[in-house]
């Protein structure tokens, strides 16, 4: 028997109204998408059937098409009754027998509920998961249109007594965490679990990611990694790559030997004791020398890099390339940014979204010893954030506040990146932040003219 199940959700802005005495819009309409994503998430990974989201929001179809739902276009104006009846004709059209109509707030799905309810739908056309307050939670109805639909106060009586009303045999059920949704301010503490918070923070590595080679998927790299882990990621989550895999992905590997030094190559390794090679792959990803030191060992050679980035050796590297890779350098993703874009599309195609993703780097700093992970590519997450309209804890207005929101995340995941672990996957979950597509990490840059410094 094939049993279509379909997600009712309203715009965003839409949603959760009752909540606004709790909650700022912004954090209502996020906390409205939250709820979302884990209920598709659940129900594409979990159901066997078809799956389809009733919405008339562009941002909801687009999430809903990512994660491979059917998307039911629902008109202006039209309330949850009508929406289900959308599905119930979806459920017809193409040759469902049964239908599972199911919330989009519901903050505990579990399969052993779902599938409690499927074995019920086997023996009664109409099967009710009532919520805590009397309404119903996922309604399943064989065929599709078994009863009108009647959500509403007291939908699971409305219901009953439709079903009874129709000579439907009916089934009435209580679940633990089906009977559990997200309309009054009372019922935030069932969703705290899922609601960013900084008391709520995890950060963790994701093990098993291996040896990358070049044209290795990346996100496929990290969802099978972080599977077969038992983390796999959830809306919300800002994911960390160190930048090695990343270029190792992208075939920016280059033997040494590919690097004929030019004169000006030839001058500066003689100066400060370099491998002449190796200053010419340093000059060639870069626009301008900044300092050239000879000292103990291999001499120093800070440059700004095509992308913005003053750094040693131009970000070049040549530890943990992998065995049998001596004489190889390598250098920085073309487009750090545009390689993040690409596996944060291809992780939320797997996990719905939002999904942060950001790539870090290991880099100096003046005035200062010791080395920091920074970002050098994002996409999603921001790079900088505003704090000068906000106060500080005392109520004081705060004139001149922006946290290096990026940066700081690629700073804590430096502390689980051990350069002998073998862990270039962190996971940041819990964090708030707002996604912010234009995002880019070069926005952390100061304009040269105003660098005092160099």
């Amino acid at each position: 028997m094939t049993v279509a199940a379909a997600i009712l959700m309203k715009d965003p802005t839409e949603a959760k109204t009752r909540l606004r005495a709790a909650l700022d819009d912004q954090t209502r309409e996020g906390l409205a998408l939250l709820l979302f994503d884990n209920t598709l998430r659940f129900l594409t990974s979990e159901h066997d059937g078809p799956v389809g989201v009733v919405t008339r929001s562009p941002l909801i179809a687009e999430r809903a098409a990512a994660q491979g739902a059917t998307v039911i276009a629902e008109p202006d104006g039209g309330d949850m009754n009508g929406a289900a009846t959308l599905a119930s004709a979806w459920a017809r059209r193409i040759g469902a027998e049964s239908l599972l109509v199911i919330h989009a707030d519901i903050p505990g799905l579990v399969r052993e509920e779902l599938d409690l309810l499927l074995a019920e739908g086997r023996q009664s056309n109409v099967v009710i998961a009532a919520s805590h307050d009397g309404g119903s939670n996922a309604l399943l109805l064989t065929p599709p249109d078994a009863v009108p639909f009647l959500f509403g106060p007291s939908s699971a009586d409305a219901h009953q007594i439709a079903a009874e009303a129709s000579r439907r045999s009916v089934k009435r059920l209580v679940l633990k965490q089906l009977s559990r949704d997200v309309d009054r301010p009372s019922d935030l503490t069932e969703v705290l679990p899922l609601v960013p918070s900084s008391e709520a923070t995890q950060i963790f590595a994701v093990p098993g990611i291996g040896e990358i080679e070049a044209g290795d998927d990346l996100a496929t790299v990290i969802t099978d990694a972080a599977r077969k882990a038992g983390t796999p990621l959830a809306s919300g989550d800002i994911v960390v790559i160190a930048q090695k895999i990343v270029s190792k992905s992208e075939g920016r590997m280059v033997p040494l030997a590919d690097f004929a030094p030019s004169d000006e190559a030839l001058k500066i390794a003689g100066d400060i004791g370099k491998d002449a090679r190796k200053v010419e792959a340093i000059l060639r990803e870069s626009t301008s020398v900044i300092r050239a030191r000879k000292q103990p060992g291999e001499g120093l050679l800070i440059t700004r890099h095509k992308q913005g980035w003053i750094c040693a050796n131009a970000g070049i590297d040549e530890s943990n390339l992998g065995a049998g890779r001596e004489g190889m350098l390598l250098l920085l993703p073309e487009d750090p940014d545009a390689s993040a874009r690409e596996i944060r599309a291809g992780l939320e195609a797997r996990f719905g979204g939002p999904i942060g993703v950001v790539i870090s780097d290991t880099f100096g700093r003046p005035w200062r010893n010791g080395l920091v992970n920074i970002a050098i590519g994002v996409a999603g997450v921001p790079v900088l954030v505003d704090w000068s309209t906000r106060t500080d804890a005392y109520g004081r207005g705060l004139k001149a506040t922006l946290p290096a929101f990026a940066d700081e995340v690629a700073a804590s995941s430096g502390l689980l990146m051990a350069k002998d672990a073998g862990l270039p996957v962190v996971v940041l979950r819990g964090l708030a932040w707002q996604d912010d597509p234009e995002a880019r990490a070069g926005q952390v840059l100061r304009p040269i003219e105003q660098e005092m410094f160099l």
